[in-house]
């Protein structure tokens, strides 16, 4: 199955009007997937759009033969040109801790910008806006099978214990792999989140959206696209790759995201 580019818009008064049309490439959930040797026709597509950044929301890599091999790859290619930002997913948190800890090596040696519940300042042009990235503990992963408890709920508390305080200063961008708790994402102060995880809900019914969640959930509320709530958004990416079943009338999805500023319309 190919990728189809999907190409979102967020516009914001809060956007600098020197990141006016700043474009974002997002990628999430590769799972080892493959498109065209060494993946030259993801690559090829992202040099089209010409992004000015690359945004990755985990699940990139995980425990399969070929995943994290094919995903060092892709860095190692998109690295040079541009600057690439990647937050982890629950699968990599999954992988034993000698392979993640080498996997990170590499990759920041590769110059991957890995965010460990931290932020970043992204300039460009003489304005910044801050890129966040949250990696929520296995706890709040509702699979049965490994470290979720249940009843445990994330909170924009504890957010905040994780991210500390947002800054209302300026714009604000954050990459958290598990949509499931974006309401605690917005509340915390996050302008614009990025999400992946659902995979677009796996089977897509018409007008009923994606069917299924990794943890089993039926018609998971935030399965795939953009959603606006109480003047934030959310986009969750359908992803790249998969982990279990079928797609069915859900294609993976290259996300190509450009920022406006209101000032500057």
């Amino acid at each position: 199955m190919i990728f189809r580019t999907v190409n979102y818009t967020i516009s914001s008064k809060h956007i600098p009007p020197e990141l006016d049309k700043f474009k974002i490439i997002h990628l999430s959930d590769l799972h080892g997937a493959l498109y065209g040797r060494d993946n030259e026709m993801l690559v090829q597509k992202i040099r089209q759009i010409r992004p000015q950044t690359i945004f990755m929301t985990g699940d990139m890599a995980d425990s399969s033969p070929h995943a994290i091999p094919r995903f060092k790859n892709l860095c190692s290619q998109l690295c040079g040109d541009y600057p690439v930002y990647y937050v982890l997913g629950n699968h990599e948190q999954e992988l034993k801790k000698d392979i993640l800890s080498k996997l990170m090596t590499n990759l920041k040696k590769m110059g991957v910008i890995i965010l460990e519940n931290e932020w970043k300042t992204i300039s460009y042009q003489g304005a910044f806006i801050k890129l966040y990235g949250l990696v929520t503990p296995m706890k709040y992963y509702k699979d049965i099978l490994n470290e979720y408890q249940w009843g445990v709920k994330f909170s924009a508390e504890d957010a905040k214990k994780l991210l500390g305080r947002s800054d209302d200063s300026c714009y604000k961008i954050l990459l958290a792999h598990n949509p499931l708790y974006y309401p605690a994402y917005r509340d915390w102060g996050a302008d614009l989140t990025l999400s992946g995880h659902i995979h677009g809900g796996i089977i897509k019914i018409p007008k009923l959206g994606g069917l299924l969640s990794p943890d089993l959930t039926l018609f998971p509320k935030y399965d795939g696209g953009h959603f606006k709530e109480q003047g934030k958004d959310l986009i969750v990416s359908r992803g790249l790759g998969n982990h279990f079943l079928a797609r069915i009338l859900n294609p993976p999805e290259l996300g190509s995201i450009t920022l406006r500023s209101r000032k500057a319309l």
